[in-house]
């Protein structure tokens, strides 16, 4: 099997860490924020399947859920890993986690309960120059030992 980074990104912060992760691992990355029908999109070469999605309130992107929610339910069981950019606030990367766990669980797929996540910049001054090249290296790092 071969793997995949699908990702939705709004200010670009997703998108540093998911091209990352896909030289890391020498695979495609797919931004479905750019994505118009997601249909097209499949799954069934891949296992396992990296998400990446910016989190809001503790919610995922409305792209990723969109995306999440038009899964194919009776797609071969695979392995999931997610990983996210913040802002740092709260338990949101808890919130988030759980959300993309349930959703992927209603399309009988598994979710890793290992994710990565990282500050992305934001409008705030605390994550200014996030994510840098100490995030992008941890994120390959999380990645590649998900394929081992």
């Amino acid at each position: 099997m071969k793997t995949i980074v699908i990702y939705s990104t709004k200010t670009g912060n997703t998108k540093k860490v998911a091209i990352e992760i896909a030289q890391d691992l020498n695979c495609q990355a797919i931004n479905i924020s750019e994505t118009s029908d997601l249909s097209t999109i499949s799954l069934r070469d891949f296992d396992p399947v990296f998400l990446g999605t910016w989190i809001r309130g503790g919610e995922p992107s409305p792209d990723m859920l969109k995306f999440l929610n038009q899964l194919d339910q009776h797609d071969n069981q695979r392995k999931f890993a997610l990983f996210m950019t913040w802002a740092g606030g709260g338990k949101s990367d808890v919130l988030a986690f759980k959300r993309v766990k349930q959703l992927l669980e209603v399309k009988h797929q598994k979710l890793l309960d290992d994710y990565f996540r990282c500050l992305g910049q934001t409008f705030g001054l605390r994550a200014r120059g996030h994510p840098d090249e100490k995030d992008l290296t941890n994120a390959g790092k999380w990645a590649r030992s998900k394929i081992q």
